[in-house]
């Protein structure tokens, strides 16, 4: 590397001298002002060819001559020697980012889907905890240039997968073909049986055989959309609230808690004293596939699924009391 620095170094140096010779050369030979001759200078070893400043002489021609043989020779090298080091510099900055990423999200393909989805989860994390796998080289550099770790190859492939830390990672999206979805997926969850996986299926066949490969979640596009529209056609303020808890990001989440601390069980929700204690708010329970109203007397069963609002951190604290007493 210090080999590199200082090849960039004495390039830059002979770029300067370059310009320096062509700046005196012109005023000497020619009698020009210093911005005169400085702007002929970098017009002639940039090959820009706007029209010369005022007619040369011969000697004047001579020196451009010279110019453009070895000015030009040293800018387009110091170009290609420039370019390649900070674009490899990026490279082994994504690199080291890799290697000691942990808890993060990784997102298999960056269409327009995967590009959505990255930006919503921007909400809701950082942009250096988001991972892009995508085999077109132009999507793995817009992704980049968006701010994201991104990684060219199939994430059909372990190597891949391994490569953007699959064992560390959160959860795994599929925006995929759905045969891509199912095989990422079946991978994923091979390599890291503990990680989330969530799908975007394109046909409802695709639905059927992503779950059957182990997807935690199937987003299904039109049947999503459809179940959206009769919500605001059947209860437009509903469609609104969740609209703003998207919008919101940590400040106000929605999640799902099993009430799996055996002390809380038979006591009713009015004793919890959830609000007080945490900050967050029982919105609904679950139990046995029935959705119960959360009434203060309601009393909860060991095994409930409780739904609960919060901040990030509020519910973080109410799930560590509902499954583990603390």
């Amino acid at each position: 590397m210090r080999e590199l620095e200082r090849a960039i170094a004495i390039t830059i140096i002979l770029l300067l001298i370059t310009i320096a010779i062509g700046t005196i050369g012109f005023t000497v030979i020619e009698g020009w002002s210093l911005f005169d001759s400085f702007y002929m200078t970098v017009i002639t070893i940039t090959t820009t060819g706007y029209k010369e400043v005022y007619d040369l002489s011969y000697n004047g021609r001579f020196l451009a001559i010279f110019l453009m043989f070895f000015g030009i020779g040293v800018f387009f090298y110091s170009i290609n020697l420039i370019i390649p080091t900070i674009v490899q510099r990026r490279l082994e900055r994504w690199r080291k980012l890799l290697e000691k990423i942990s808890d993060h999200y990784i997102i298999c393909g960056y269409g327009v889907m995967g590009r959505e989805i990255a930006q919503e989860l921007v909400k809701v994390t950082n942009k250096d905890k988001i991972v892009i796998i995508d085999e077109n080289m132009e999507k793995v550099s817009l992704a980049r240039e968006n701010g994201y770790i991104a990684i060219q190859g199939d994430s059909v492939e372990e190597d891949v997968l391994e490569r953007a830390r699959i064992k560390h990672a959160k959860a795994l999206i599929a925006c995929m073909n759905d045969s891509s979805n199912a095989f990422a997926i079946m991978s994923a969850k091979e390599m890291n049986p503990n990680i989330y996986t969530m799908a975007v299926a394109r046909t409802p066949s695709g639905v059927k055989n992503t779950k059957r490969a182990g997807a935690d979640y199937v987003l299904s596009p039109y049947s999503d959309t459809a179940k959206k529209a009769m919500v605001i056609l059947s209860r437009q303020s509903a469609a609104d609230f969740l609209e703003i808890i998207s919008k919101v990001g940590k400040r106000f989440l929605l999640e799902k808690v099993q009430l799996s601390n055996k002390n809380l069980d038979g006591k009713k929700i009015k004793d919890l004293d959830l609000r007080r204690k945490t900050g967050a708010t029982i919105v609904a329970v679950e139990r046995k596939g029935d959705i119960l109203i959360p009434d203060a007397d309601l009393s909860l069963k060991f095994g409930d699924n409780l739904y609960l609002m919060g901040s990030e951190d509020q519910l973080i604290i109410a799930g560590k009391y509902l499954s583990e007493g603390v």
